[in-house]
């Protein structure tokens, strides 16, 4: 079943590793733990964090 069509796109989604924006957010940005209490506090921080990620890549590809 592997090999239909349809399963092959859902497995195809399944490849996309997250893991490096963390490691980047850890070792460029020094991000390594939260500054705030609560877990909607700690939903914004974490939003812009990844806006920060976010933006250094736009910026990177309207370098290029």
């Amino acid at each position: 079943t592997l090999s239909e069509d349809k399963t092959r796109s859902i497995y195809r989604k399944r490849k996309i590793d997250v893991e490096p924006v963390f490691g980047f957010l850890k070792a460029n940005l020094r991000f390594t733990r939260f500054s705030v209490r609560g877990k909607s506090k700690v939903e914004n921080e974490m939003g812009l964090a990844l806006m920060a990620v976010n933006l250094r890549k736009f910026t990177a590809k309207q370098l290029r």
